[in-house]
Formats: C-alpha cells, structure tokens, sequence
C-alpha cells in the first residue's frame, strides 16, 4: 500500500522566522505517524497582530494558494496549523482531501479528556475569537472564558533564542493557565501554534489539569483522517455548509503559488 503523504500548513513565513521554522518541522516530523509530512510555509505574512481575524483575512488567498498546490500534488490530508482555523471551511469546500483544523481538532479531542475546556491565547485580541469559534462549533457552553498569555507572536518567535524571553513567555503563560484552571477548566488547549511549539521545547507548566500538545495531537488527526478516507469513510458532506463551489471558483485556484518547504 501507498505510504500517505500529509501536509501541515504553517502560517509563518518563509524569512525570519528560521528559528521557529525549524522547530516546528522538527515537532512535526517527530509525531510517529506512517506517512510523510510536508510543512507548508506562507511566502510572506505580517506576524503582527496574528491574533486579529482582519489581519489573518489577509492571508486566507495566500493560505488557499498554498493548500492548493498541495491538493493538486496529490497530498492525502491537509492541516491548518492555526489555533483560530482560519481558511478551513473554505478549504473544505474547495478540496477533494480531508482538511483539519487546529482548534477544531484539538478542542473536540480535549472534550473527550474533560469536561470544561480551557483556550489560552497568545493576544488579548485571540479571546473574543476563541469564543466565536466555540459557538460556531457548537461547544460553548463547556468552555471557560478564554485566557490570554498577552504575550505577541514575535515575541514567542525571539524567545527560542533568548532566555530573558523564554522566562517572561514561560511565566506569562503559566500564570494564564491557572486562570483557567480556577475558572474551572479541567483540560487546556494552546490556540497557538508557535507557543505551542514554544511550550513542547521548554516545558508545560504543571497546574494539575492536562495541557494537551496542540501540534503533536492535530499531526495525529491528521494522520487518522487521510487513514479514514483511504478506508471510504467519508469526509466532508457535499450537501449543505461544504457544497463544491461552481467551477470557476475553483479554476481561480489553478495557478496556486508553489507550497514553500
């Protein structure tokens, strides 16, 4: 049988996020899946700000156009590696291959470990967004307010390199935590990818309820959907929400931008 072939859209780009870069792949590659991984990257984005749905819209285009290039490779299942799943509905719609979602992934598998969900996020503005996408995915009322670490994307980006840094991002995040936990959470989910990937190398704080992996669990459903899909378990329904979009919609896509490696 075919080893499976799986892609793992990155939201960093190509230049000056090395360090992170190289970290993320090297999580990603360690997740004991039976299949290769190919980590997508953006040819650019402003990592600023990540936290704000109008700059993330900013990069949807970027985001489809690389999926894109992806699909039509041949991929068996793609991943957006974004706590707040920007582009993932869409990119139901338009691809013929299982498309996952950080948050939507981990959320639902935290939901299986305990009862009351807590979200961390890096940015304040990442809160009333975690909310949103509770409601939208019809979890609300088993998650705890969100809590924020209030620390910036290029700010967890500098602190792989930087022990004052890493101390501050550590503590900030720690502290976010046990928020959660006194709101009531018994699981937490990083909607982070980059302080996710931060927490795996540095370590979770111990705040006696599970701090679920993000990157690692969201590798693992992302291996078990392509899995699913080769055995003829559907995924996704054509009717209704994910409806195949006209042609032309499609055809937009066809000069998908090369995905970065």
């Amino acid at each position: 049988m075919t080893r499976l072939t799986l892609a793992y859209q990155s939201f960093g780009r190509v230049h000056g996020m090395e360090g992170y870069q190289h970290r993320l792949e090297r999580l990603v590659h360690s997740v004991p899946v039976d299949a290769e991984v190919r980590v997508l990257r953006l040819p650019d984005t402003e990592i600023s700000g990540k936290g704000y749905a109008s700059a993330q819209a900013l990069d949807v285009p970027a985001i489809l156009a690389s999926m894109a290039g992806a699909a039509e490779s041949g991929v068996d299942a793609i991943a957006v590696g974004n706590g707040f799943d920007p582009g993932l509905w869409e990119a139901r719609e338009l691809f013929d291959v299982p498309v996952v979602g950080l948050f939507e992934a981990v959320a639902f598998y935290a939901l299986r470990v305990g009862w009351r969900l807590g979200v961390v996020t890096s940015g304040a503005s990442g809160v009333p967004r975690i909310e949103q996408l509770a409601t939208q995915y019809g979890i609300r009322d088993r998650l705890v307010r969100p809590a924020t670490a209030a620390v910036t994307v290029p700010t967890v980006v500098a602190a792989f390199d930087d022990a004052d840094a890493a101390r501050r991002v550590l503590t900030a995040t720690e502290a976010a935590i046990r928020t959660l936990v006194e709101r009531g959470a018994d699981v937490v989910l990083v909607a982070s990818g980059a302080l996710d990937v931060f927490l795996t190398e540095f370590g979770r704080p111990d705040v006696g309820v599970p701090v679920l992996p993000a990157v690692t669990t969201l590798v693992h459903h992302l291996y078990g959907a392509a899995l699913l899909a080769r055995d003829g378990v559907p995924y996704v329904s054509r009717s209704g929400r994910f409806a195949s979009p006209p042609p032309e919609i499609r055809a937009a896509l066809a000069g998908a931008v090369p995905a970065h490696r």
